[in-house]
């Protein structure tokens, strides 16, 4: 593996993480897997990557919420969360449970 094939990998596994901390904060019953996240690569945003998933694999939530509305509170939480999944994402391998520790790790700090 190349250093490029890397750390592009290790991108992935971060946005992965930020998309699923999102998710789980807004009690969406998705998550996301990088094989998820590559096959949205065609969108131009994470706004599209959004979309484009709400509208083939959960189209319900559209009858409830708008496209918009969904994109920008999903988004406004992964950036969030981007950097400190990014420092995270050499230490875990499942992002999902890389999501819940580093919101636990967070919630104990604010407590401090």
């Amino acid at each position: 593996m190349t250093h490029a094939t890397h750390t592009d990998d290790r991108e992935v596994q971060a946005q992965v993480c930020a998309f699923n901390t999102a998710f789980e904060e807004l009690d969406l019953m998705f998550r996301w897997d990088p094989q998820t996240y590559r096959s949205l690569a065609s969108a131009d945003s994470d706004y599209g990557k959004i979309a484009q998933y709400i509208e083939t694999q959960c189209p319900h939530l559209l009858k409830a919420y708008s496209a918009e509305f969904l994109c920008q509170a999903i988004v406004e939480r992964k950036n969030s969360t981007i950097e400190a999944c990014r420092q995270n994402t050499v230490q875990y391998e499942d992002s999902t449970q890389r999501a819940r520790l580093w919101r636990a790790r967070n919630q104990e700090t604010a407590r401090v």
